[in-house]
Parts: C-alpha cells; structure tokens; sequence
C-alpha cells in the first residue's frame, strides 16, 4: 500500500478504495484539482487535507442564512416598477435570501439523493467537491471510468465539457428543465439507475433529511 492510500485508510477504512479511485482520476488530470490551501499537490498534508474533505462532503448539515445586507435598490424595484406592496417589501428581502439558500441546498441535496442510488450500484460520489467538474464516477466501461456532471436544473451554472484520460469525456445530467418543470429522471445516464430514481423519492429524501438534521 503507497503512503496515499494509508493516509486514506486511516482516515476511513470503509471510502479508502473510493477516495483512491478519485485521487487516481485526479492524479491523472491535475488541472482538476480543487484545493485551494496552498499544499504541495499530492504531498501527504495535502492527501490528508483532501480526504478529509471527501469526508466532511458526507456529513449531514445544517444551511445557514448568508449575513449579507441586502440591496436596497431591490425593495425600490419591487416598489415601483413591479407594484409590491408595502405590506410585503418588509419581508421580501428575507424571503429572497431564504429562496437563495433553499435553491443551493437543492443541488446538494440532489446529490446525496442520487448518492444513496448509485453508490450500491459501483459509482462514486464525489463529496467535499474533491475534484473540479466531476460530481460521480462511475464503474468502468469499456475500459474507461464513467464521468458525470450533475445540475439541478438546465440554466444552473455549467462548466464547459472537459477530456480527461485517453478522451474520455465528462457526460452531463440536469434534474429538471427551468422553463417548464419538466423533470428528466428518465434519461439519467444508467440503465440500472433509472429504475430507482423519481421525483417523489427525492422529495421524500429531500424532507427526511431536513427534518433529521441534529438540532
């Protein structure tokens, strides 16, 4: 065993294999690296630092509300060019910060949603954002790892397509389409897959995990 996978064997005997998987597919694309700390890339601080962020990826959390000030000139907009009541204007600018952080939880939650299906299923969930673009890889297919990019919806914000390793390309895959709701769990790119997943059993998910959240 090299000193990379002992340090992910110390960390978690049970994601060793999988952060060594990613780790791989990292190694052989540095320009994937998503670390910002500056650390010697794949120096022992620097694998010990990325598995644990692979890790903390995993842990069930709360979302915080952004300590920002909001634009005054948007309650001005609201006011007088779309006719929003006074009444409403008070509360408009905490419920649009609330809409902000429940539209970003949304995408996490997606994807610990499609982790709990495809990871029995020999794909691996990238947690902790530990490499760029890549959200799962997948089993091996014709020689090559499956790469998959996941959005919530189709105007989400989207890097552009990537070749990593002997042309291997990053497939993409969005929830639902932004201007009709229409959602695509149909056309997730695995067959195996596509006999689990469903709107209402990420809804489901979606409130079991919120109301379990530790206190």
């Amino acid at each position: 065993m090299n000193r990379r996978d002992a340090i992910f064997t110390a960390l978690s005997p049970e994601l060793a294999v999988s952060m060594g998987v990613v780790a791989d597919l990292l190694q052989d694309n540095p320009d994937l690296n998503s670390v910002r700390k500056k650390l010697d890339f794949g120096s022992d601080e620097y694998w010990n630092h990325w598995g644990s962020r692979f890790l903390e990826g995993r842990v069930p959390r709360h979302y915080s509300q952004a300590d920002t000030v909001p634009d005054p000139l948007i309650s001005l907009i609201l006011k007088d060019y779309f006719k929003v009541g006074a009444e409403l204007l008070e509360s408009a600018g905490e419920v649009h910060s609330l809409s902000m952080i429940a539209e970003n939880a949304t995408g996490e939650l997606l994807e610990r949603y499609l982790a709990t299906v495809l990871e029995p299923l020999g794909w691996i969930w990238c947690s902790g954002s530990s490499i760029k673009k890549i959200d799962f890889v997948g089993p091996l297919k014709n020689g090559e790892r499956q790469l998959l990019q996941v959005k919530n919806r189709d105007n989400s914000e989207n890097s552009s397509s990537a070749s990593v390793r002997n042309g291997t390309k990053i497939s993409k895959w969005f929830r639902s389409k932004s201007k009709t709701g229409v959602t695509r769990w149909d056309l997730f790119p695995d067959s195996m897959a596509v006999k689990k997943l469903s709107e209402i059993e990420f809804k489901n998910f979606a409130l079991n995990y919120l109301v379990n959240l530790p206190k």
